[in-house]
């Protein structure tokens, strides 16, 4: 399985995603694995709108994560056809859901635990994968982006041994699954010892 590894500073915005994805367009190796970071400081801006929300605020960290969410679709628009775009600003509205739910617990708690920054970091490389998955598909590229919570909560340490070990094994068969189907995989990078894991 080839990796490709995708920072922050290569996936900025559209054009440098359309450049980056030309590597594995090009390629004529389709069982992949791409590791792919935030979009521009899409994770700075979620980390701050938890802090905003810790501090009382949340009006004020729903519309940082609003900013967020659009300038994601923005992006989708510009790499991506209408159907496909659809198709990903609905996956991104249902991840950003996701994340005003977090806001309303960070609310309630009135603390951004280490647990929780990592949470809500996580947030902008899930979105990041599911752009890149689409961009893929809209070259032709079979491709799926993995990026559901759960091996986030598994990766912390204060997950229960039962949770963490069923949803890493969930986690590794779906990757297991896909990749022998000869889909391109896109995945967090902050899960890549546990996509890389035999």
């Amino acid at each position: 399985m080839t990796l490709y590894e995708f920072h922050s500073s290569l996936i900025q915005n559209a054009p440098m995603i359309s450049k980056a994805l030309e590597s594995i367009i090009t390629s004529e190796n389709h069982s992949s694995l791409v590791l792919v970071a935030e979009i521009g400081e899409t994770e700075k801006r979620l980390t701050e709108a938890g802090r905003k929300s810790a501090n009382q605020d949340l009006v004020l960290a729903c519309t940082l994560a609003e900013e967020v969410r659009t300038f994601l679709i923005q992006v989708v628009c510009q790499l991506t056809s209408p159907p496909v775009s659809h198709k990903a600003q609905s996956f991104l509205s249902e991840l950003f859901e996701e994340f005003s739910t977090l806001l309303e617990g960070i609310y309630l708690v009135g603390e951004l635990s280490l647990q929780a920054q990592a949470m809500v970091a996580s947030y902008a490389e899930r979105a990041s994968a599911i752009i890149i998955a689409q961009a893929l598909q809209e070259k032709g590229v079979q491709a799926q982006a993995i990026c559901t919570r759960h091996p986030h909560i598994a990766n912390n340490a204060q997950a229960s041994d039962n949770f963490r070990t069923k949803a890493l094994v969930d986690f590794r068969d779906e990757i297991s699954t896909l990749s022998q189907d000869g889909t391109i995989l896109v995945v967090p990078a902050s899960l890549q010892s546990l996509a890389t894991t035999e």
